[in-house]
């Protein structure tokens, strides 16, 4: 019996390492196909596993709540939106039984980075601070790097609906924030982001420029025949 609990146990663990080392590399390779397989053959083999202690379920559950982030993003960037939601819903309630700070605040970030791409705009910005506030409990990498995403995709997320100043604070502090732990990768989305949206910002103001010179000129163009017919009376 303690033999066989063992075993159930180290398989457990084996997941979790798969899960760490082997099933990202797909995702990462662009091989979506494969990666959602791998994804679901860990989460029935998770399935089978019956924790003996409440850290056991706590990790079970946070390892499932990554299993179905990484499912949900694979769903939606194949347009599978509404799959793709109802596994991010499922991955936040997986990662706050977890108790995993770090898990919850992960879950909030991808589910907030959803809304936001949808144009639910009031509740991405909600999750994604909530994200924000839990990240900034901790200096640890993983933390930090948390925190950047958060501003990073609240400066998105402010750019979207043409806040201009406050999607250009966000990336700054982003940027900032990302630097000082060397995420490059995070750093380059961040300076896309601001340059895109300072085209759109400076585009914006010269069609508004080109408009009012429009309006100065159909203005002096009706007022000048006034002004020629008035002449005619002095």
């Amino acid at each position: 019996m303690e033999n066989s609990k063992n075993e159930e146990i180290s398989r457990f663990k084996n997941v979790g390492r798969k899960v760490e080392k082997e099933e990202l590399a797909w995702e990462m390779k662009g091989k979506l196909e494969k990666a959602l397989n791998s994804y679901e053959r860990l989460l029935r083999e998770l399935s089978t596993f019956s924790p003996a202690s409440r850290h056991e379920a706590n990790e079970k559950n946070a390892i499932i709540a990554y299993l179905l982030m990484r499912k949900a993003g694979i769903l939606l960037q194949t347009g599978k939106i509404e799959s793709g939601e109802t596994l991010m819903n499922q991955a936040l309630e997986y990662a706050e039984q977890s108790r995993n700070p770090l898990i919850i605040a992960r879950a909030k970030l991808g589910l907030g980075v959803f809304y936001g791409s949808a144009g639910r705009f009031k509740e991405g910005e909600k999750l994604l601070k909530e994200a924000l506030l839990s990240f900034n409990q901790s200096t640890d990498y993983d933390y930090r790097q948390g925190a950047g995403w958060a501003l990073l995709n609240l400066g998105g997320l402010y750019g979207k609906q043409e806040k201009w100043a406050l999607a250009n604070e966000k990336l700054v502090e982003a940027i900032k924030l990302l630097k000082t732990i060397q995420n490059w990768v995070g750093v380059a989305s961040a300076f896309e982001l601001k340059a895109r949206f300072n085209i759109e910002l400076i585009s914006k103001f010269h069609i508004l420029s080109v408009l009012l010179c429009m309006l100065l000129l159909l203005g002096l163009c009706i007022l000048l025949p006034a002004f020629h017919t008035l002449r005619l009376f002095f």
